[in-house]
């Protein structure tokens, strides 16, 4: 379990009054809280996530959602003190399952635990281990940052495609029209993360103003 580097730091947090490393609590952790919403390939410790065929779904989201909130509800005296998070009272309502926009947040959600499950075993250098809990943790320090931040980073990826995209055409002496192609479905997907962000700002006001803005 490792990587090429074996980079990894352990993690401990109390949960259910004993405290457990989470470089072993990834299985324990699935098959507790994973497994009841994706019975087929629940363990995330093995899971193959360079398949989009396994991105997190919506109810893994609902499921890793439900602990943080728990976690943040309770105040428990943990390692990873919670309470600490910045803007805590906008990531409790972006996470109450009772949201009027329950459903859109955890889509959301789910598209960002597989953004930062890069800092898992797909890379070099393992942070996580692909432990849901700490892939959360990641998430939702960008989100108390900015709640947009995800819907502005699928913007931000497909501008970029295009930029690049248009450099092939430009230096490109034959294939071109491939790349024109190319150039049509990340202008697409450009439209959709756009239309993405619109509907996410419109998808605010069960959310309180973030207490802090910047450092």
């Amino acid at each position: 379990m490792g990587t090429k580097s074996g980079a990894y730091q352990d993690v401990y947090i109390k949960r259910e009054d004993e405290m457990v490393s989470l470089k072993n609590d990834v299985t324990d952790f699935c098959e507790k809280y994973i497994k009841p919403v994706h019975p087929e390939n629940w363990d995330w410790s093995t899971r193959d996530f360079e398949n989009p065929e396994n991105d997190p779904t919506i109810a893994e989201a609902r499921a890793v959602a439900n602990v943080v909130y728990k976690d943040l509800l309770d105040g428990n005296n943990t390692e990873v003190d919670l309470s600490t998070m910045d803007n805590v009272e906008a990531i409790k309502a972006y996470l109450n399952p009772k949201s009027k926009y329950a459903d859109f947040n955890m889509e959301e959600f789910a598209f960002a635990l597989k953004v930062e499950l890069e800092h898992g075993k797909i890379r070099d250098v393992n942070v996580t281990n692909n432990h849901p809990f700490l892939t959360a943790m990641i998430a939702l320090a960008h989100m108390t940052e900015s709640l947009t931040y995800y819907k502005r980073l699928k913007v931000m990826e497909a501008e970029g495609e295009i930029y690049e995209i248009m450099r092939k055409i430009e230096s490109a002496k034959t294939g071109r029209e491939e790349w024109y192609r190319e150039l049509g479905k990340a202008e697409k997907e450009l439209t959709e993360a756009r239309s993405g962000l619109v509907e996410r700002l419109q998808k605010m006001d069960d959310i309180p103003t973030l207490e802090k803005i910047g450092d």
